[in-house]
């Protein structure tokens, strides 16, 4: 019987690139060897990681694998950080919504 791909979303909370960068490296993995449905949302902190540059390879190893990065709009305001973030392939939304949808829909939420 052949199994669904996993549902996974990962919530990338902290600014801390030892903490944040593997759970990138992961999703990207994950949605290129393995199939799976994958979400990654940059929350609070996270989104400084996201605007910095740090996270910049791992932002283009997501794309190329086929998984759009979201990023809290309201933290991203609230950081001041639009100019950094419109230079990264990175959507802004309403993170509330988008973690309430990740519920609804199953996914398995892991946080870095």
């Amino acid at each position: 019987m052949i199994q669904p791909p996993a549902k996974v979303a990962f919530l990338i909370l902290s600014d801390d690139p030892a903490r944040a960068v593997p759970g990138l490296v992961m999703a990207a993995r994950m949605k290129a060897n393995r199939g799976a449905d994958v979400r990654v949302l940059f929350f609070g902190p996270g989104v400084k990681l996201a605007a910095s540059g740090v996270a910049d390879e791992q932002l283009e190893a997501l794309r190329a694998a086929g998984v759009g990065a979201k990023a809290c709009a309201a933290n991203v305001e609230q950081y001041g950080l639009a100019a950094e973030m419109s230079a990264r392939p990175v959507e802004l939304l309403a993170a509330g919504a988008e973690v309430e949808d990740y519920a609804r829909q199953g996914y398995t939420v892991l946080s870095f």
